[in-house]
């Protein structure tokens, strides 16, 4: 086998796996993106409640501390979900 004919095999299988790359990134981006969007919709609502637990004091800083980290904790769980 000669060197001329190996070259355009590899260049064409090298072609044919950036192609098959290419398909699947937009599927993971739009993926990511949804994600994120997921988890930047709650944060103005988490903010409000946990201020509004401050105000009204209804609970200690650290219980509405809390509060706010585990929302953002099972938030944050179905981002992934929607990732992966």
């Amino acid at each position: 086998m000669s060197l001329n004919s190996f070259r355009p095999r590899t260049l064409g299988s090298f072609i044919l796996a950036a192609c098959a790359l290419m398909a699947t990134l937009p599927a993971e981006a739009a993926d990511r993106q949804d994600s994120r969007d997921l988890r930047q919709e709650v944060r103005p609502e988490v903010r409000d409640a946990k201020q509004d637990c401050r105000e009204n004091d209804q609970k200690d800083n650290y219980e509405c501390r809390q509060d706010k980290r585990e929302v953002k904790q099972d938030v944050r769980e179905k981002a992934r979900d929607i990732k992966h």
